[in-house]
């Protein structure tokens, strides 16, 4: 039977997380790989960090990424 996750519930187990922890969550068929993956970005976005996410099969994985480089060239060192 698969999990019905909510976005206030994924918002919460995010916040709890460890540093350097994953969270994984069963999505339960193939086809709500996208349904979570997508909750993961919403949540994310609320919460105002970055998150990657990758799936393996049906469950879905997410952890804090590193904060997004600024495109552009480097400073060079002279």
């Amino acid at each position: 039977m698969p999990l019905k996750i909510r976005l206030h519930q994924l918002k919460s187990e995010m916040t709890k997380l460890a540093s350097g922890a994953v969270l994984e969550i069963e999505a339960g068929s193939e086809k709500a790989v996208r349904s979570v993956k997508t909750l993961v970005t919403r949540a994310s976005n609320e919460l105002g960090n970055r998150w990657r996410h990758w799936h393996v099969g049906t469950k879905v994985f997410a952890k804090p990424g590193a904060e997004r480089k600024r495109p552009g060239r480097s400073k060079s060192k002279s």
